[in-house]
């Protein structure tokens, strides 16, 4: 799965994206939850120290940094980003 996610992201087209952003949109809720929840997981990550960097990536360590820790100091307990949204 990760496979095929990383070959349609490698498009110089934003219009693939703009696609699956609505189908995504068409889905049931309770399937874009599970889909929120997935693309947090993955930004918690990207901001962790575990997530290995280079030159190529390091905007995305940098910017999912601030979106974890912008959300760490508006919310008034500890849970992770991706636990905030509950399961359905």
């Amino acid at each position: 799965m990760a496979g095929e996610m990383t070959d349609f992201v490698n498009t110089f087209s934003n219009d693939p994206r703009k696609e699956f952003i609505q189908a995504m949109a068409n889905e049931h809720r309770t399937l874009q939850q599970s889909f929120t929840r997935l693309c947090l997981e993955w930004i918690e990550h990207c901001a962790s120290m575990e997530y290995r960097t280079d030159g190529r990536n390091e905007s995305s360590h940098q910017v999912c940094k601030a979106m974890v820790q912008a959300y760490k100091e508006k919310q008034e307990h500890l849970l992770p980003l991706s636990a905030y949204l509950p399961f359905i």
